[in-house]
């Protein structure tokens, strides 16, 4: 593959919430559960299990949940998007992988009793990196995806009958898209690039913190 194939692929993929009925092949699903499998992982732990979930039943269950999380964070912050969102597409999908991780191999890094901060970056870095392999396959193949952590974690583990010590990272929505995003705006690299060490010129004030902390869905805007 060339680099421009890759950066192709990056730029356009998309944050998909509003999918088709189709069912996804199984052969397709296979191919972006490999692609996972291929992640890094420190000291190739690969502390990873995935949960693939069709049955209706199951995806009303969880979509139950991410609503309870909806009307949680509406009781906190005031987002104008969470006024009609309602997280539709993790029923519309016909396929959520839920990613789990397993904290027990933070013992397998060479950090461990060394340094908290980068034991727990073991487990929270390695979890995490099959994700977007998963979702830039299920892009090539024509899918979208999203990635959702609006969920209450122990209420989909017992859902799901995950066992301890494991933990509920986040769901995988994958099915063929219904919608076609415009693409999001992305900081030059001369923002947020440094030689050698770090230019605090760079670095993005509290107040333009502040102000995306009032509506999340702004922060692709430039900082004027």
């Amino acid at each position: 593959m060339e680099i421009e194939d890759l950066l192709t692929l990056m730029k356009t993929r998309r944050s998909i919430r509003g999918y088709k009925p189709d069912p996804v092949p199984q052969d397709y699903i296979e191919k972006i559960l490999e692609a996972g499998r291929w992640a890094p992982s420190s000291a190739n732990s690969q502390p990873w299990d995935f949960i693939v979930v069709k049955d209706g039943e199951t995806k009303e269950d969880i979509h139950k949940v991410v609503l309870e999380v909806i009307e949680k964070i509406k009781t906190l912050r005031d987002f104008p998007f969470l006024k009609t969102f309602r997280a539709e597409y993790v029923l519309q999908a016909p396929v959520n992988i839920v990613v789990c991780g397993d904290p027990r191999f933070t013992k397998v890094s060479m950090m461990d009793g060394v340094d908290s901060q980068m034991e727990d970056f073991t487990f929270w870095g390695s979890v995490t990196l099959p994700v977007q392999n998963m979702w830039l396959a299920a892009h090539c193949l024509g899918l979208g995806a999203a990635v959702v952590t609006d969920i209450f974690p122990n209420k989909i583990k017992s859902l799901l009958s995950v066992p301890d010590p494991l933990k509920v990272i986040c769901i995988l929505p994958i099915g063929y898209p219904a919608e076609a995003p415009e693409p999001r705006y992305r900081r030059e690299l001369s923002e947020f690039t440094h030689q050698d060490c770090f230019d605090v010129e760079k670095m993005r004030s509290d107040s333009f913190v502040t102000d995306a902390r009032k509506d999340p869905s702004k922060l692709f805007l430039k900082q004027a």
